[in-house]
């Protein structure tokens, strides 16, 4: 399967000449029988077969070099989420302690894990414990080219690829050095990014081989929300500075000594219930937070007051790009043994660091260990020692809550180190034109997680329990009453690093052939047929500080690892039906099977039936169906618990919030469901006495995930049918026209995945899918109260086998370029090309568990289900881009669209949230090739320094934008000079 350089180089130019703009060329039919004469047989991403027609039975989506570069990143997942089959999720944009910092990949909406990525057709080291790829790993100077496919592959390329396979083709033959440097910036003056990578390679042994080295360096600095007019205040929190006092239902104080403190103030009896959950202003006196009764602060800054109610504003611990340091290695190396056989190798190193930033801890939530004051304690208000006094049990401690902001934002620093060796032969067969390879490849990936800036919990009940108030541990004590000042020596005292450490390796053996099987009347059938050994194993090890439960903000979690091993076979066969009839040039269909034994699940059987019907010279069709499967990773089979906080939303909104919210849209004053979703809060924990006061106090809800052993393997059934048009006229305005319209249908069954935070609370409250609102509710089952305050304690996020999703759409693309001298003018006015590829979704329906309803996204934005990043799903989406090539300068206006999506908080619930605008973005980048070796080139994105659509009015606990579905840094340039010697 070897492919030559003169042969690549030569396919890539043949699709790029159809006038692929500067995002995307669509593969058309093959060229013309002089053309292919002249080109050796070569693989295409989704097929083993070797061919001379390099076109494919189902869509591919070629991103170039130039695309890659004219993206003005510094990793590629920038350029594919411009492809309108791509959902953005986690990349440079992440905002938030989130897959820590990884960038991934998500075609179709349906999940990264669902995504293949191969690098030069063989599989990628894994980054992530649910099996996904991290694109950090490639720096971008060394692609040659991507190739995307959407719909099943597992046939060809085994499990993973249920949405479909992304396989980043790098430089296979190198010779002389190049220098590629890029420095990108924006008008804000901050968020530089810049890499330089030295390439350095050469034949020897009488050109019998070739090797080449690469070192790359790229790093990313940080753009804080507090930096950008539209994303500054982005979240309001329910956590305070000044300790919030958590009421006990069993043991509350009398009615009459909070009238009596708060008469001082001025309030009027029974304004303030007994049940209110009290904080301290800096002269000593209480407060609400819920309602503001008496709050004496600031109310712009860090506490502002909103819908009546004392929230804090989130400030730069949020950014819109994440800073990034990267450090790279690959090599390659090829040596023809023989006129029949070539050995090879491949070596690539990534070791990089991201730092992202979370809001301050929040000790004695929810989440983790109780902050516990004894009364005794010296720091106690006055007042509020007054009416602590008046409870049955007057001597009881009580506990608080206390958002860390004398502490600083939470960091997480993520270290990698990846790396992946491979080595192998490959070579020809005299007999029946045959190639074969037989190769093995190890990996492993490093990933340090550092914790920072997290407060212990006993350090902190110690020196509340110190008679002192904690003097004599510390200077000056802690006193959490009111915004107080920490000294260093305090700060030290409560304050811990932790460090998590996960190791994935990945180990694989593989042998493949193909060539000609048999003549037939329409022509040669080829065949492929291949077995490989895979093995992926997983170990996760906590620090200790975390598998106690000592930190703010952490449930114990506990060390986990495990293995699995699959050995697999599989064979392809391409077979000519007809050809040379009317309306029938050639026909061609595409049979593959592969069958896969796994150690935990046993055998599974995939398969794939494709056709490509040349009609005409001009047209063709193409289509098929595939079954994919994807088996459990090995993270979802052996992870441990863990725990993570999901903000419920808006209380305001149907399908937000906590519905037991006195504030919520669910008990609001004519609500039709408000007593029955009253009685379900009690019979959940939500105290009597509590509940017709009852507000949500957790800024963010924590949840609990583990991995499962007894998962089974999701599948998918991928049907597609398309048609292909080629210009056959030989006018210059013409003879560059291609077009292609596919349809897709995917449709997954026992989908891996979880019941996320929104999707318990508001399905547990949904009269369609709990019409007698009833606590035995699968849903309900979920959800866990503390027993005192009616909190929401935790959310069980089980991982499952759900019910499934289902996805359809249409693809069409366009393609075309001409010389200016076809329109009559002068030829030294170069060419013009124009590009298109459009996205229509049909539907996208989840289905959470099986037999129970269905719910249909498409249109939307903000269902977090399958994933948390990436939550859009337009009806329309589309890139475009028209390019002028004249002599050695190249420059293109690209034109991206994102449609308008309705709120995905209304879907099923009968809401009204309002959603978001349609959304258009322009780059321009412009190429000059000063001379031989040396080009330069520039470009500016979003040009018209477009700001994100407002998708929430209410901020309480969540963002205003989607900020991995929009630009959220703004206008940005950037320069790049490539150099060879």
């Amino acid at each position: 399967m070897t492919v030559s350089t003169k042969t690549a180089v030569y396919a890539l130019g043949a699709i790029l000449s159809m006038g692929a703009g500067p995002s995307l060329a669509q593969t058309t039919p093959a060229p013309a029988a002089d053309q292919a004469a002249m080109v050796e047989e070569v693989v295409v991403t989704g097929s083993r077969i070797a061919r001379r027609d390099y076109t494919s039975d189902t869509p591919i989506v070629t991103v170039g070099q130039q695309a890659v570069a004219a993206s003005g990143a510094v990793t590629p997942e920038v350029a594919l989420n411009q492809l309108p089959q791509v959902t953005p999720s986690a990349g440079a944009s992440a905002s938030f302690v989130a897959r820590g910092g990884q960038a991934s990949i998500n075609l179709r909406g349906i999940g990264q894990q669902r995504t293949l990525v191969l690098v030069d057709g063989r599989r990628m080291q894994p980054s992530g414990a649910d099996g996904s790829v991290d694109l950090n790993v490639i720096p971008n100077a060394l692609i040659d080219n991507i190739e995307v496919i959407t719909g099943g592959a597992s046939a060809t390329y085994g499990s993973d690829a249920i949405a479909g396979v992304v396989n980043l083709k790098l430089k296979r033959h190198f010779n002389g050095a190049q220098i590629d440097a890029q420095y990108g910036g924006n008008e804000h003056g901050d968020g530089a990014t810049k890499s330089l990578t030295a390439t350095l390679g050469s034949d020897f042994a009488e050109d019998r081989g070739n090797a080449f080295v690469s070192l790359g360096y790229s790093k990313r600095n940080p753009i804080r929300f507090t930096d950008r007019d539209w994303l500054r205040g982005q979240i309001l929190s329910n956590g305070l500075e000044s300790s919030i006092v958590n009421v006990v239902a069993s043991n509350l104080p009398s009615q009459a000594a909070v009238n009596a403190v708060f008469a001082k103030y001025g309030v009027a009896p029974g304004t303030v219930s007994r049940s209110s959950q009290l904080s301290t202003n800096q002269d000593n006196t209480l407060f609400t937070q819920a309602g503001a009764v008496n709050y004496r602060g600031t109310t712009s800054g860090r506490y502002i007051l909103f819908g009546g109610n004392v929230f804090s504003v989130a400030g730069d611990e949020f950014v819109a790009q994440t800073p990034m340091t990267r450090y790279n290695f690959v090599g390659h190396a090829d040596y023809n043994v023989s006129d029949k056989v070539t050995a090879f190798v491949d070596g690539l190193f990534t070791t990089y660091k991201v730092t992202t930033n979370g809001p301050p801890a929040t000790a004695g939530s929810s989440s983790g260990k109780p902050v516990t004051v004894p009364v005794t304690n010296p720091f106690i208000p006055s007042d509020l020692a007054s009416i602590l006094a008046s409870r049955p049990n007057p001597t009881a401690p009580f506990t608080i809550t206390q958002a860390g902001y004398a502490f600083g934002n939470r960091a997480e620093q993520d270290d990698y180190d990846v790396y992946q060796f491979t080595g192998g032969l490959r070579g020809k067969l005299d007999t029946a034109d045959m190639t074969w390879e037989v190769y093995g490849t190890l990996g492993r990936s490093r990933y340090l997680a550092t914790e920072r800036n997290y407060q212990s919990i006993d350090a902190m009940n110690r020196l509340l329990a110190a008679p002192d108030g904690g003097a004599s541990l510390c200077q000056g004590g802690f006193n959490p009453f009111g915004v107080q000042p920490l000294s260093k020596s305090c700060r030290d005292y409560i304050v811990r690093t932790a460090e998590n450490l996960t190791v994935l390796k990945q180990q694989i053996v593989e042998a493949n052939l193909q060539g000609h099987a048999f003549n037939l009347p329409a022509g040669e059938a080829r065949f492929a047929v291949g077995a490989d050994y895979r093995k992926n194993s997983y170990d996760f090890r906590p620090d200790a500080l975390i598998q106690t439960g000592e930190l703010a903000n952490y449930l114990p979690i506990f060390a986990s690892s495990g293995s699995d091993e699959v050995r697999e076979v599989y064979g392809e066969l391409l077979v000519p039906v007809l050809a040379g009839l009317p309306l029938v040039k050639q026909l061609d269909v595409d049979l593959g099977y592969r069958y896969s034994d796994y150690r935990t699940v046993g055998g599974v059987s995939t398969y794939k039936a494709d056709f490509n019907w040349k009609v005409v010279g001009a047209l063709g069709l193409r289509g098929g169906y595939a079954r994919a499967i994807r088996a459990p990773s090995v993270g979802e089979l052996y992870a441990a618990s863990s725990q993570g906080q999901l903000t419920l939303g808006n209380p305001g909104l149907i399908g937000s919030g906590d519905p037991c919210d006195v504030r919520g849209a669910y008990r609001a004053a004519g609500s039709p469901i408000a007593a029955q979703v009253r009685a379900l809060c009690i019979a959940q924990g939500v105290p009597t006495n509590l509940v017709d006061t009852f507000q949500n106090s957790n800024p963010r809800t924590p949840f609990v995930t583990s991995g499962n052993t007894a998962l089974e393997p999701e599948s998918t059934d991928t049907y597609s049918v398309g048609a292909v048009l080629r210009s056959t006229s030989s006018n210059p305005l013409l003879s560059r026209l291609s077009a292609s319209v596919d349809y897709y249908s995917i449709k997954l069954s026992d989908a891996i995945g979880q019941v996320t935070n929104t999707v318990a609370a508001s399905q547990c409250f949904n009269a369609a899918v709990n019409p007698t609102f009833a606590n035995s509710n699968f849903y309900c089952g979920l959800l866990s109260r503390q027993s005192a305050t009616g909190q929401l304690a935790l959310i069980q996020n089980p991982q499952l086998n759900l019910g499934g999703y289902k996805t359809s759409g249409v693809d069409v693309a366009f393609d075309w370029s001409a010389p200016f001298e076809a329109f009559g003018l002068s030829e030294k006015l170069g060419t013009l090309s124009l590009n298109a590829t459009v996205n229509y979704l049909i539907d996208f329906k989840i289905q959470t568990l099986p037999g129970g309803p269905t719910l249909d996204y498409a249109g939307s934005i903000g269902n977090t289900q399958i994933d948390v990043f990436a939550t859009a799903h337009p009806i329309w989406k589309g890139a475009a881009s028209a390019a002028w090539e004249v002599g050695p300068v190249r420059t293109a206006l690209q034109w991206r669209y994102l449609g308008g999506m309705d709120n995905a908080a209304n879907v099923g619930t009968g809401g009204t949230a309002h959603g978001v605008p349609s959304v258009s973005y322009f780059d321009l980048d412009a190429v000059w090739k000063v001379r031989s070796g040396l080009e330069l080139r520039g470009g500016v994105a979003n040009l018209a320094d477009k700001a994100p659509p407002v998708l929430n009015d209410s901020i309480i606990g969540a963002l205003q934008t989607e900020p991995y579905t929009y630009d959220i840094v703004g206008r940005r340039f950037y320069l790049a000079v490539k150099a060879s010697f």
